[in-house]
């Protein structure tokens, strides 16, 4: 997957393009829909499918207090696009000298030159490559998020493209959003949270060195310090480890291990335990999945009773793998 930052990379590319516009956090059903559509009409006309997206939410920029916590990290965001089998991404920078440019700026931004009244599309070779944009009916762009998909659909007619609007997807009867699964995944309802992702809820992070209390306990961990926006309520959860393409079954305790009272944690701590893996995990990236939630993090009275807790842990852990 190719990632260009600038129109007028994009300009180059030869078409016929067909664009998904998005933000895209967390990559739930709404967004598959639009981007499956994207690459399935791309296909049809022999062309390539890309993505326009921002490098950070726009409030991040405009009102920093009221930017949301986000599903995913920039990182995690063009991985899922990758995997989604886009051709390119063009991924702008979100800057005040952004935000302030009117709707129509940023078409001719996008796009280039447009075609003179009565020119032939086929004559404008600035904006011939853009075929077609495909969005959800919310959303927007320029300056106080003044363009809609209808404005975005008069500008195409001088531009050359065609806009369509794809119908958003639903859950429960209600349209899934990004907020809705910020929600469920931090009251740790993870079924509603999985059912609107099409996928369970997952970090991406690096594994550090912890304390080796889970050697001591002949459980080791893999133990990270999230830094993800979003979390499920400490606790215990069945979980699924992906490490270097490999997926490994596993039980992760998300908190501040109460039971050791030498060290008081400022932020919680992922410990997870691999079933069935044994190796070296220290500096790798691992992506963990919340698959479903055993109980509440607690204190126990010794290591031995929480031991014992942890093998219950694991064959309770079993009903979901």
């Amino acid at each position: 997957m190719k990632i260009l930052t600038h129109p007028s990379q994009f300009r180059k590319t030869p078409g016929p393009v067909v664009l998904a516009a998005g933000f895209f956090d967390g990559m739930h059903k709404g967004h598959q829909l639009v981007l499956a559509s994207t690459i399935e009409r791309s296909r049809e006309i022999g062309g390539q499918a890309w993505v326009l997206t921002f490098d950070r939410h726009p409030l991040a920029v405009l009102a920093p207090s009221k930017c949301p916590p986000l599903l995913c990290s920039l990182e995690e965001r063009l991985h899922l696009l990758e995997k989604s089998g886009v051709d390119g991404v063009l991924l702008l920078e979100f800057s005040r000298q952004l935000a302030v440019q009117e709707p129509e700026t940023f078409i001719r931004w996008l796009c280039g030159k447009p075609r003179s009244e009565g020119e032939p599309v086929s004559r404008v070779s600035s904006t011939a490559k853009l075929s077609e944009i495909r969005c959800g009916d919310n959303w927007r762009f320029g300056r106080r998020a003044a363009g809609t998909p209808e404005l975005l659909a008069q500008y195409g007619k001088l531009y050359g493209f065609r806009v369509v609007i794809v119908p958003f997807a639903a859950y429960q009867g209600v349209e899934i959003s990004s907020t809705r699964i910020r929600y469920a995944v931090r009251e740790g309802r993870l079924e509603d949270a999985t059912a609107m992702l099409g996928r369970p809820y997952s970090v991406r992070d690096v594994v550090v060195r912890g304390r080796g209390a889970g050697q001591a306990l002949c459980v080791a961990t893999a133990n990270v310090h999230p830094r993800a926006d979003v979390l499920p309520p400490n606790g215990v959860y069945a979980v699924r480890v992906g490490v270097e393409g490999v997926s490994h079954n596993g039980v992760a305790n998300l908190g501040i291990h109460p039971t050791f009272a030498d060290v008081k944690p400022e932020h919680a701590i992922l410990e997870t335990h691999l079933l069935d893996f044994d190796g070296d995990l220290y500096g790798k990236t691992i992506e963990l999945s919340f698959l479903a939630r055993l109980r509440d993090e607690c204190v126990f009275a010794s290591a031995e009773a929480l031991n014992v807790q942890i093998a219950e842990d694991v064959r309770q852990a079993a009903r979901y793998f």
